[in-house]
């Protein structure tokens, strides 16, 4: 077998390879440096609400935690009126029969 020279190609030069001097992990206070920086850049980016769109929001929150409170209010008179009812038509039995009536209410349900 022939051996057949083999020309060398016209390769790219190679680019050098730094490596870079054993980083230094940022001790504490650059951390805490880092950290504030990193900070100020982002409440740059905030966007705030404009007047009139805060009152809009808060008239929101404001209604809706005023529906739910009358729904808690109104459930509340129910469940009331519904233990009284219970108390009422154990009668003279006391508690020890309206708690039967209860658990035979919730055995119903």
């Amino acid at each position: 077998m022939a051996e057949e020279k083999k020309t060398p190609k016209a390769s790219k030069p190679e680019k050098k390879v730094e490596k870079k001097s054993a980083e230094k992990k940022p001790n504490v206070f650059g951390k805490i440096k880092q950290f504030f920086k990193d900070v100020k850049g982002e409440t740059k980016k905030i966007v705030w609400n404009t007047w009139p769109n805060t009152v809009k929001d808060t008239g929101v929150v404001l209604m809706v935690t005023v529906i739910i409170g009358a729904g808690v209010w109104i459930s509340d008179v129910v469940f009331r009126q519904l233990i009284e009812l219970i108390y009422n038509l154990a009668g003279q039995g006391g508690a020890e029969s309206a708690m039967i009536m209860l658990q035979n209410l919730t055995t119903l349900l």
